[in-house]
């Protein structure tokens, strides 16, 4: 067996206890303990946003182009240690071991993409005329609070880390409960080589992540989940009009036009739907296909899928892991069985790896849906999971009308040969990201902003929309 991992807390450069601990268990294998990490308190909060308060000035006056080189340092420590990540990663979100590698390795080149563009974002705006001098410059914002997820920790992280350091300010990041290890290990290296109380990392449940939002001394918030937890985050930020990034759920849908090559959207729609299990908030989470194709789309469709091989996250041959607990695994099971009682024809395949111990963990073979009505309970939330309703749609209007029908708003897709015609319909979706024959992690690229609307959040993460969003606009004018 694996050695248990202890993942202590990280404050003001110095390892901290908690008030006890937790235990972070392998989904795959549930009765394996990944990790024993210190479990923070509101007095473990406040001390981190005390170490990041007054490392502030310092980091702040630092010139911009020394904060870029120590960053870019870093980045090339956290690539040397990716490859021993990878498997601990695997081992506490359930993801397989080129997912957990792919986390890693992205996470790094955001890194540096930020560091890139930093340099002509940061730089003051002037303009001068015979009367007056303007200048526009960036001051950081101050002490920001990361309250970031498990389901690909480094990547979502590290959009957020990247503007926020390289921008001035100083940082308390929280972990997920379900996955903090890796991401703990990796933030480590990064604080070696800043200095003391830049970069903090504090463990905990939900009081901590509340505590953070809420604190006095943190000027700025962001936060990746669900959309519950999104709206207690900005009503405890309320207090004292801090600045608030929420990226938030979503319930992606895809509108498969007419004239689409089922060649090419077929696999890339079930990889944008089966990925980690179906666990990413982007993934696409709902089809709409024209009646008269539909029937083939379905057969197609269900087809793909069944070549998929579930198993554990360590096992090359696993197209995609467990859920991330048991809990989880029961809600989008429930789904599933929910939709089936009201008639709808709800179809398992693939099959487990040779060597998954199928009942250690918290597994689901993909499942394809059909025979839904559109404001069914399956269509309508965010399943987060391996579930994948497929529903007939009459004209474009119907699509556009069928995608834009819920309260999510973060990414979509249109499928088309006819790609003059796929942006048109693409141009009518309401969401922050709509990609044209493509939905999956691959589309995402740093030169196109990230974020949602309506319930699936407030601001943009990646380009300089994302370093925007960590910086206070301070004009200067002078009057001769």
């Amino acid at each position: 067996m694996t050695a248990v991992r202890h993942v202590p807390m990280l404050i003001g450069g110095e390892e901290a206890a908690g008030r006890g601990v937790f235990e972070v268990r392998d989904p795959g294998r549930a009765r394996e303990v990944v990790a024993v990490v210190e479990d923070g308190g509101l007095g473990h909060a406040d001390a981190a946003v005390a170490a990041a308060a007054c490392a502030g000035a310092r980091w702040k006056r630092t010139p911009g182009e020394e904060r870029a080189l120590v960053i870019s340092k870093a980045a090339d420590d956290c690539e040397a240690a990716a490859g021993a990540l990878a498997p601990l990663l695997s081992r506490e979100n359930g993801g397989t071991l080129t997912e957990s590698r792919m986390d890693l390795l992205r996470g790094t080149a955001l890194l540096r993409d930020f560091v890139a563009l930093a340099p002509g974002f940061l730089a003051p705006r002037t303009a001068e005329t015979g009367t007056h001098w303007l200048s526009v410059e960036k001051a950081p914002v101050g002490v920001v609070a990361l309250i970031v997820p498990w389901n690909s920790p480094i990547v979502l992280t590290m959009s957020k880390l990247g503007p926020a350091l390289l921008a001035g300010n100083t940082v308390v990041v929280k972990p997920s409960v379900l996955a903090p290890a890796a991401l703990t290990e990796y933030l480590r290296h990064l604080a070696a080589l800043l200095p003391p109380g830049v970069l903090n990392v504090v463990h905990g449940d939900a009081e901590v992540g509340q505590a953070l939002a809420a604190h006095p001394a943190v000027r700025k918030v962001s936060f990746t989940g669900s959309v519950a937890v999104g709206r207690q985050i900005m009503a405890a930020a309320a207090g004292n009009l801090k600045k608030v990034s929420l990226e938030l759920g979503g319930n992606d849908a895809a509108i498969v036009l007419d004239d689409a090559d089922f060649d090419v959207a077929v696999p890339r729609l079930c990889q944008g739907a089966f990925t980690r299990a179906g666990q990413i908030c982007f993934a696409v989470k709902r089809v709409y296909v024209p009646r008269r194709r539909f029937a083939e789309f379905y057969e197609r469709l269900c087809a793909t899928a069944d070549g998929y091989r579930v198993g554990y996250g360590l096992d090359e041959q696993a197209t995609f892991g467990p859920l991330i607990s048991a809990r989880e695994r029961d809600r989008v099971r429930g789904l599933a069985e929910r939709a089936r009682s009201a008639g709808a024809e709800v179809r398992e395949l693939g099959r487990p790896t040779d060597a998954v111990d199928w009942d250690a963990g918290h597994y689901l073979l993909p499942a394809v849906v059909r025979g839904l009505e559109p404001d069914a309970e399956l269509v309508a939330v965010e399943q987060f999971g391996p579930v994948l309703p497929v529903l007939p749609y009459r004209d474009e209007d119907q699509a556009v009308a069928f995608a834009n029908g819920t309260e999510y708003g973060l990414a979509s897709s249109v499928w088309g040969t006819d790609t003059d015609r796929a942006i048109g319909v693409a141009r009518r979706i309401e969401a922050g990201a709509t990609f044209v024959n493509s939905h999956n992690l691959s589309s995402l690229s740093f030169d196109m902003p990230f974020g949602g609307v309506k319930g699936s959040g407030l601001g943009r993460e990646r380009t300089a929309l994302g370093l925007q969003e960590y910086v206070e606009d301070h004009a200067i004018r002078l009057v001769r």
